[in-house]
């Protein structure tokens, strides 16, 4: 059996954690900004990202998100409510900006 070589199995991990914090400047620096939250996120499983730090999101429809620097994601985990009726149900959206145009 081969054993994992653990200093080449760093050396990728760091590399691969410089590439997502050059994909994803907004949001490395958004938690910092977000300090009224505990870990600057809402929940505290998002703390937990598996990368350095959790992505920001910044528009979400259906089963679709763009993150805070112009990455496109296909949200496969929708969580919470969202897996229910994708983000931004076009019924629900409508509902409530009709809501706020009638003040």
């Amino acid at each position: 059996m081969k054993r994992i070589d653990r200093a080449r199995l760093h050396r990728l991990y760091e590399s691969e954690r410089q590439l997502f914090g050059k994909q994803h400047p907004r949001s490395e620096a958004l938690p910092t900004c977000a300090e009224v939250l505990a870990g600057g996120v809402p929940m505290n499983w998002m703390s937990k990202w598996a990368g350095p730090f959790p992505v920001f999101v910044a528009s979400a429809c259906g089963a679709h998100f763009t993150d805070v620097d112009g990455n496109d994601y296909d949200d496969l985990c929708l969580g919470n409510i969202g897996a229910m009726t994708g983000h931004s149900p076009e019924a629900s959206a409508n509902a409530i900006a009709s809501s706020f145009s009638a003040e």
